[in-house]
């Protein structure tokens, strides 16, 4: 009797089995004419969207499943959300609409940072340390602000309106605003470092970026620039390809190769600086990098390098080697596929090795660089590929295989570092702090300190003011060290809060020229141009060691 439930249990399944065959087996002839690995994917999906026991969301089956086969590929391939895509596009294109405010959530408080010259927020008067209260009918104030709200809140379509409510002071101002298209700049500081001598910082690579680049040269020429530049791209993640092989044409001779790129499926390109516009081809440069510069930023002083055009300066750069294509599907989303190499002038590959697969590894291997010294000491550079390349013009020896080595080398700096101000500032505590003094001050400090120069040579923070900020810092769960202040905590703390007040009562150049004054890297750079033929010359024709950065300690 057990022996005849059984078969029947069985039977029972292989009739379950055979119903289910039957009613997929119609299915097979959408499959017919893709690969077999295509149809394998796409039956599995059927099968389980259609006969899974549970009702499952296909939707994110299928992201889930898009983002687990990227994983298996390259680290920078990766699948973009429709949610954020559009984020995304817009950091690329370069615009987007909205009132044109920077804005930070300060215990949730929302405070004006900064209002974007010519952007409706301030053509209406509205300016930094400006409290938003409300935002049309909507109380903003004690209700969980988050980045993406906000954003949502007060961007919309061109030349839709919007009501803002907010706090100067004790007054109670009222905007009424009508959105416009707001540029989101790529150069985002440029001034004189020295007589003689620009400085242009640059944040991404967007379809703007050439233009803009060329807008601050020009300028920077009415003011004198001759002697020498300064390009910024430390912290420059990179961005448009195009975009970085153009300014580098700019300093480069007609027809000199700026990039070479080269994939499974892509014709080989090669990318040439062109004859016509702007050219900069004997100004005396150098380029600021660190390891955070990455992708388009090191195509740009990949060839500047290979060239001899100008001196590197900074530490070895991030590494990323890979180009992307950013492929839109139906719903919104995009993915962006790692579809070929670039190589440098010289035939640099400058990617750093990796396994596919294996991103938390590639992540440690960065995160190695300050473990095992190697942002401290040039002598801590470790490279996997030793195969050298030979520049373009003086035939120095350079190197690829992850990120580009500077010509000179500038440690990360940390003797004035302090962990306590760090916290203070994590918290928002000295950003908040310098937005209330200055809105509670600005009359005065605008008469008394009438440009950045004046304020940063005569204000100094009293006794009074940063018992004060200690004490809120306190009340953020930031306490005092057991010590004390030392004198290091002091002097940083001044620092810090004097930038955010340059920020507020100048502008963000401002703040930057400011903050450039402690780099060791502009230090080195402005040291270069001053003694260009005595300094950067050798180094450029190959009569210093090219096997190793100099090191400058």
């Amino acid at each position: 009797m057990r022996t005849k439930f059984v078969g029947v249990r069985y039977a029972w399944s292989a009739v379950c089995f055979m119903l289910f065959l039957a009613n997929a087996l119609p299915l097979h002839a959408q499959w017919k004419g893709i690969s077999p690995a295509d149809a394998k994917m796409l039956a599995f999906l059927n099968y389980v969207t259609h006969y899974y026991v549970d009702t499952v969301n296909e939707g994110q089956l299928v992201e889930k499943g898009i983002q687990a086969v990227l994983q298996q590929l390259d680290p920078h391939s990766a699948y973009i959300s429709a949610k954020e895509a559009q984020d995304v596009n817009e950091e690329l294109t370069g615009t987007f609409s909205g009132i044109g405010i920077e804005f930070s959530i300060q215990r949730d408080t929302l405070l004006v940072v900064n209002a974007i010259p010519n952007a409706p927020a301030e053509r209406n008067g509205m300016r930094a340390g400006d409290r938003i209260i409300r935002i049309d009918t909507l109380d903003v104030a004690g209700i969980g602000l988050t980045n993406s709200r906000v954003t949502k809140l007060l961007r919309g379509p061109k030349g839709t309106k919007v009501w803002v409510h907010a706090l100067r002071q004790m007054d109670t101002l009222h905007f009424r605003l009508t959105r416009d298209d707001i540029p989101i700049h790529s150069v985002d500081a440029q001034y004189m470092a020295a007589p003689g001598i620009g400085y242009v910082r640059l944040n991404r690579y967007a379809l703007n970026t050439e233009k803009e680049f060329i807008d601050a040269l020009s300028a920077l020429r009415k003011k004198g620039m001759k002697r020498g530049l300064i390009i910024d791209l430390r912290g420059n993640g990179g961005g448009i390809m195009q975009q970085a092989t153009g300014m580098a044409g700019i300093f480069l001779p007609a027809g000199a190769r700026t990039l070479v790129v080269r994939g499974r499926a892509v014709p080989p390109q090669e990318f040439t600086a062109q004859r016509l516009g702007t050219k900069e081809e004997k100004l005396p440069l150098v380029v600021l990098v660190d390891e955070y510069t990455a992708s388009a930023s090191e195509i740009f002083s990949g060839a500047i390098q290979d060239w001899d055009r100008g001196i590197v300066v900074g530490r070895r750069t991030f590494g990323k080697g890979l180009v992307q294509n950013q492929v839109p599907l139906p719903d919104g989303s995009l993915m962006r596929i790692t579809v070929a190499h670039y190589y440098t002038p010289s035939g640099r590959l400058i990617q750093t090795p990796y396994e596919l697969g294996d991103t938390q590894g590639y992540r440690k291997g960065f995160a190695e660089r300050y473990t095992k010294g190697e942002v401290f000491s040039a002598d801590s550079i470790h490279r996997t590929d030793t195969t050298s390349y030979r520049t373009l013009r003086t035939g120095r020896r350079v190197y690829g295989g992850g990120g580009i080595l500077p010509d000179v080398f500038v440690p990360l700096d940390t003797t004035e570092w302090s962990e306590y101000v760090s916290k203070l500032d994590r918290v928002g505590e000295l950003n908040q702090w310098s937005l209330r003094y200055v809105d509670a001050n600005r009359g005065r400090l605008v008469k008394q300190y009438p440009n950045q120069e004046r304020f940063v040579s005569g204000f100094t923070l009293q006794k009074a003011d940063i018992d004060t900020i200690v004490a809120q810092g306190v009340s953020q769960k930031v306490p005092v060290p057991e010590a004390g202040l030392t004198t290091r905590d002091t002097a940083m703390l001044q620092w810090r809060v004097k930038a955010y007040m340059v920020r507020t009562l100048f502008s963000f150049s401002d703040m930057v020229h400011y903050l450039n004054a402690r780099s060791g890297e502009m230090r080195e750079a402005l040291d270069l141009l001053e003694h260009w033929d005595k300094r950067a010359v050798p180094i450029l024709e190959g009569k210093k060691d090219g096997k190793s950065p100099t090191v400058k300690k």
